[in-house]
């Protein structure tokens, strides 16, 4: 495992045995001090480029800049096993030989872990052509999901489709869909669309979606396989605007409560309590809209509570908007009880 402060620890040892300053060292790297200061204390990592120039300036192998114990001892790497490993993928990288590290990996498919551990210091480029000189490779999912981060939409959508026949599962886009283009999301939200990609990797798509694409998502939905049991994939990425025409589909009748219900937390509250006071303009009652009181103004709760100390509302509204009702609500609820008990005697 490469550790940034143990690597800092061991060019600020090789700097010290050479009694050099931060400043002169940044000098021989052409970089400033500060950044020598942030290696040093693990802050920062130089990539693979400056590290090569750091290990040419103290005559060292990155491998060992990278090793704790090479660098801050005189004895020998060992022989064989993983470190020897390592030191072939590093120095194929650092010398920028995209088609050699491949043909290696290839060969010892357990320097990929070496691979994805110097995915971070590596160039998007040299990473990309690493990949793609690997057509035959057999990446798991664990090995993609590393490396995602470090490689552009084709080049994943390769690598996945390598291990997934041309399809995806919805773990695999899962995996990937944080980095993929919009242009590819939006392929793949078609295909939802179409039904040939089941409406469950929405879960996966929505956070990543463009507005416009989900507009179109939330135009189609109660025709072909698109029902509006999506919408609680939906509903947190939508915009107002979006929120605002779904709710007037309701008013219209054409959207069931139960979806209104899925969009409420995302709803403004002016909104909610105008869906309450439909509810009551049409004689419904508080177990119709209680699901919606979670989401009203302090101020709708306030008024519906008045109403029915006041008898314009059914006693029934009281029992349902207790849980709701804050601590100055409900000293007045029970003042107004106690009184009228005592009104009675």
């Amino acid at each position: 495992m490469i550790d940034s402060r143990k690597t800092g620890a061991n060019i600020s040892n090789l700097r010290k045995q050479r009694d050099w300053t931060q400043s002169q060292l940044a000098e021989q790297l052409n970089v400033t001090h500060q950044a020598v200061s942030r290696w040093e204390l693990g802050v920062t990592f130089p990539d693979l480029a400056i590290l090569a120039d750091i290990a040419r300036v103290f005559n060292v192998k990155v491998d060992e800049l990278l090793n704790s114990e090479l660098a801050l001892s005189d004895s020998p790497a060992p022989a064989g096993g993983q470190s020897q490993l390592s030191t072939e993928i590093i120095d194929r990288l650092t010398a920028g030989q995209a088609e050699d590290a491949a043909r290696l990996i290839q060969k010892l498919p357990e320097q990929m872990e070496a691979l994805i551990e110097l995915a971070p210091l590596t160039s998007p480029s040299l990473m990309k052509g690493v990949i793609t000189n690997m057509p035959e490779f057999q990446f798991d999912l664990k090995q993609i999901e590393a490396l995602a981060p470090f490689l552009d939409s084709d080049t994943l959508l390769m690598m996945v489709e390598q291990i997934s026949s041309g399809k995806l599962n919805k773990k695999e886009l899962g995996a990937i869909a944080p980095y993929l283009k919009a242009d590819d999301l939006d392929r793949f939200a078609d295909q939802v669309i179409d039904g040939s990609l089941s409406t469950d990797y929405l879960e996966e798509l929505a956070p990543f979606l463009r507005g416009e694409t989900l507009d179109r998502i939330v135009d189609q939905l109660g025709q072909g396989s698109l029902g509006y049991e999506v919408l609680e994939e939906l509903a947190p990425h939508l915009s107002k605007k979006t929120l605002s025409r779904l709710v007037a589909r309701y008013q219209e009748g054409s959207l069931e409560f139960e979806h209104v219900v899925v969009l409420a937390p995302f709803l403004d509250k002016d909104t909610v309590d105008g869906l309450i006071e439909s509810s009551i303009a049409a004689e419904g009652g508080p177990r119709e809209v209680e699901e919606l009181f979670p989401f009203a103004s302090k101020e709708k709760i306030g008024s519906l509570l008045s109403r029915s100390l006041e008898g314009s509302l059914d006693e029934e509204w009281l029992s349902e908007l207790g849980p709701y009702l804050d601590r100055r609500a409900l000293n007045e609820l029970v003042r107004q009880k106690l009184g009228g008990e005592k009104k009675e005697e």
